[in-house]
């Protein structure tokens, strides 16, 4: 992506129009000539930077991939920072909240397969195999897809329900039981660090 200040301007107002509209409708609904429409753009300025909306939507995509992946590379040094990883989850759900709640009336499965889970799932292994928490792969990948599936479970039910709970506290729901369920694996010294960060 280019570092130029105007082609960056350009996608920011194509993807906050995109965004903007995902509030609105569903994703299906969305015409590339409604997305110049609106951000005073012609439909050649669009295609200089993407060649459909899918595009803009795997961009995005991306972006939060990475947040999530900087999320769980800048805990302290392992899974045992899975708190603070939740709630930093958290906070970037909560702010991207329209784009995800587009993408989850898009691809009801987001949360329950795909690149979010996947990554997130790598990380959590990785995390507790660095720690000596477990070293049986079988039980690891378990740990894993469990532990994940759990939290994201509980953010696709908070999509369903059309937002309507407080995501903080169901962040600290999710956070109790994750650490709760690796007690199983880590030690009570570790546990209390997870719970407080």
């Amino acid at each position: 992506m280019s570092s130029d200040l105007r082609v960056v301007k350009t996608r920011r107002v194509i993807r906050d129009t995109l965004f903007e509209l995902m509030g609105e409708k569903p994703l299906s609904k969305i015409t590339i000539s409604e997305i110049c429409a609106r951000a005073e753009i012609n439909r050649k300025t669009f295609y200089r930077h993407y060649r459909t909306i899918g595009d803009v939507i795997t961009e995005l995509e991306n972006e939060i991939l990475n947040d999530f992946s900087a999320i769980m590379r800048t805990g302290n040094k392992s899974v045992l920072d899975v708190g603070a990883a939740i709630r930093d989850i958290s906070a970037v759900i909560e702010r991207r909240r329209d784009f995800f709640a587009g993408l989850m009336k898009l691809n009801p499965d987001l949360f329950s397969n795909g690149k979010i889970k996947a990554m997130l799932c790598r990380m959590i292994s990785v995390s507790l195999k660095n720690v000596g928490a477990l070293d049986d792969e079988t039980t690891l990948r378990a740990a894993a897809e469990f532990t994940v599936s759990g939290v994201l479970s509980l953010y696709a039910a908070w999509f369903d329900g059309g937002c309507q709970d407080d995501l903080a506290f169901l962040t600290d729901v999710s956070v109790k039981m994750t650490t709760k369920g690796l007690s199983a694996f880590v030690s009570e010294e570790k546990l209390s660090e997870m719970q407080l960060k």
